[in-house]
């Protein structure tokens, strides 16, 4: 006969992790810097090689990480 687990402690888990967790602002920062350095290589990588693709694609990257650092204010 199989033993149910009854007390998994689940409330505690997630209770803690709103208390202990970092702001919402510095994860937004860190997430829009991190893009804006993956969009500025593919821009220059899309300048180096000519490929049109990379550039577009380096191009919107900025374009969103500037959006994510304004409304993360």
């Amino acid at each position: 006969m199989p033993k149910f687990i009854t007390q998994l402690h689940i409330e505690d888990f997630f209770s803690n992790a709103n208390k202990t967790g970092i702001s919402s602002h510095i994860a937004q920062s860190s997430l829009a810097f991190a893009l804006s350095i993956v969009s500025g290589l593919l821009l220059l990588d899309g300048a180096l090689c000519a490929s049109v693709s990379s550039a577009a694609i380096g191009i919107l990257g900025l374009i969103a990480a500037q959006a994510i650092k304004t409304r993360s204010r």
